[in-house]
């Protein structure tokens, strides 16, 4: 009788590679499927690795040999899942990219020395200033960040998913410049330092999945890719939420993605907490102070980033201070504004504006704006401006006393200046018209350039709805009867007319047909806002500001048809939900009037 044939151990069926890799293999003894389409050694002894060694100084041939394995990765190695030579004070991949080489003290060894010869002490952390450090010379627009002590992974964070496909990959980041990079949330990302790090083996894989899903989410990239999009998604905060104690850029940018992945998936409240952790990312790298060691591009993406952060904060806190964690972005953001996409792409240094900008010269003219200020550095600028905005109307509208409303006339008048100056800055070719809108037409630049002017009628929305009784967002009756009446007509007056113009740029940009831009969350709500504001008028300034029925609802589908080719996700079909009743409810209600 034969004997049974002894049983295996778990790991006999999955080469060393695929371990390494942590990927799933198919246990075809020879050479995998995976190592044979990736051109991998492969070896199913977990003590033995292969080694290709040169016989001579010269060039010539070269045989593989068998190696033990190394008794320790180095950190960047361990953290990219790179495989490591293990050699000290600096292994082969970290000595061919200009990398620093540091080990983490072995538990049972003596402490292995770093690239500068020191020897570590014991089980201690890396110093701050190891932990913090950027690097200008690799990786152009990407800071790298030593990874401290720590070994492993959590388990089940960011490994449930297999290895990304390549073609896969490749698909998504040609989807993501083509159509996402463009919304100034997501600027932050160089795509020629992206893809050499791609290539290079050294891109973080949480932020390679969260690009994967916020693609897939704002993208057609095939069937099952939703679903797909979403576990990519959670893999990617898993791996961060997962080392919170290892900050990084790569690390900020993926979260930064995650959260506005669960804003415009209606995961509000999800997004709300994530924020808070970006933001404290942002403290600890230092992203709101200027660091002059880096390279312009290492600055530069490290000011997108920190802007974009702030975009977010800003658009969550919706002018209550309690809720922001930047509410006065002047004091607390140190930094320039971002140079225009040229100059980004193409790594020209130039030196921008300050948030505020400039004063008014001596004779009160204001200086031009630069060509280096681009729409990412106005997107930026605006959302400034309506967070004050905001600000001073809720506090009008929750609790006015006296006081505040005997200044509320010149705090208006305040803010409404600040926009005209805005605009009047503004070069002829940045200005809106339906020519700079043709010509922007097949341009990556038209989203930014549309919501940029949206964003500025909002904010004459957002400033003169405080005078239209009704809204929630208006001055409480008794206030409003306080008020000069000259000064409350004119106000309301006046958000009528940029509602109406408003729906007008909607309807040009509806003439562009399937080459509208994809956009943020941003624009199916300010057509929300328009069209509330355009049933109000219709409802109680009609005949004064000759609005007719027909054609206040013509003007109100415009925005209803704006919001739904804007942009995807579930908070985008929540705000178009709303926008349907409310016509026919308006319309209703108009009807049994008359």
């Amino acid at each position: 009788m034969s004997a049974s044939p002894r049983p295996q151990k778990r790991t006999a069926g999955t080469c060393v590679t695929c371990r390494a890799r942590k990927v799933r293999c198919d246990g075809r003894r020879g050479i995998c499927n995976n190592c044979e389409r990736l051109g991998f050694q492969c070896t199913y002894d977990e003590n033995v690795v292969v080694e290709t060694v040169q016989l001579t100084d010269t060039p010539g041939p070269a045989i593989a040999v068998p190696r033990r394995r190394v008794r320790q990765a180095c950190l960047i190695c361990h953290s990219k899942k790179a495989r490591c030579s293990g050699s000290v004070p600096q292994c082969d991949r970290c000595r061919q990219q200009g990398l620093e080489c540091v080990y983490r003290p072995g538990k049972r060894s003596l402490p292995l020395p770093s690239a500068g010869g020191a020897t570590g002490t014991g089980s201690g952390p890396v110093p701050q200033d190891v932990l913090m450090r950027d690097d200008p010379d690799h990786g152009a627009a990407y800071d790298q960040a030593t990874f401290t002590h720590g070994s492993a992974s959590p388990a089940g964070t960011g490994f449930d998913l297999p290895e990304p496909e390549e073609a896969l990959v490749s698909r998504a980041f040609e989807s993501f410049f083509r159509h996402v990079h463009h919304i100034p949330m997501f600027s932050f990302l160089h795509r020629a330092s992206l893809m050499e790090r791609y290539h290079a083996g050294t891109l973080d894989r949480s932020l390679l999945l969260a690009l994967i899903g916020i693609t897939s989410l704002l993208t057609d990239m095939g069937p099952g890719m939703d679903e797909y999009g979403d576990r990519c998604i959670e893999d990617a905060a898993s791996i961060c939420l997962g080392e919170l104690e290892k900050p990084s850029i790569l690390r900020l940018q993926a979260l930064v993605i995650v959260v506005k992945h669960h804003i415009l998936s209606k995961r509000f409240s999800s997004a709300f907490m994530l924020h808070a952790v970006t933001s404290r990312f942002a403290t600890a790298l230092r992203l709101n102070h200027e660091n002059p060691s880096l390279c312009f591009l290492a600055r530069e993406s490290r000011r997108r980033l920190m802007w974009s952060i702030y975009m977010i904060d800003s658009a969550l806190a919706g002018g209550q201070p309690d809720f922001a964690i930047w509410p006065d972005a002047e004091r607390q953001i140190l930094i320039q504004l971002p140079c225009n996409e040229r100059h980004f792409e193409f790594d020209l240094p130039e030196v921008t504006e300050q948030l505020r900008p400039p004063p008014p010269d001596t004779q009160g003219i204001m200086p031009p704006l630069p060509d280096v200020v681009g729409f990412m550095a106005l997107h930026v600028r605006i959302h400034w401006m309506r967070t004050r905005i905001l600000q001073c109307t809720l506090k009008a509208a929750t609790s006015p006393s006296l006081e505040e409303l005997a200044a509320l006339p010149g705090r208006c008048a305040e803010l409404a200046a600040e926009l005209d100056v805005f605009e009047a800055r503004l070069p002829l070719s940045f200005r809106w018209s339906e020519a700079n809108l043709r010509l922007r037409t097949y341009s990556p630049r038209l989203g930014i350039f549309v919501m940029t002017h949206v964003w500025w009628r909002q904010c004459h929305l957002d400033l003169y709805r405080l005078f239209l009784a009704g809204l929630k967002e208006a001055l409480p009756p008794t206030a409003m009867a306080q008020m000069d009446p000259h000064f409350v007509v004119q106000g309301r007056r006046k958000c009528y007319e940029h509602a109406k113009a408003m729906a007008d740029m909607f309807a040009q940009l509806l003439t562009l047909g399937s080459d509208a831009p994809m956009t943020d969350i941003d624009l199916p709500g300010c057509a929300f806002q328009c069209s509330r504001i355009l049933y109000h008028g219709l409802q109680t300034a009609a005949d004064e500001m000759g609005f007719t029925l027909e054609g206040v609802r013509e003007l109100a589908t415009v925005c209803l048809r704006t919001a739904r080719q804007s942009t995807t996700g579930s908070a985008c079909a929540s705000i178009v939900s709303h926008i349907a009743p409310r016509m026919r409810h308006h319309l209703l209600t108009l009807h049994l009037a008359s």
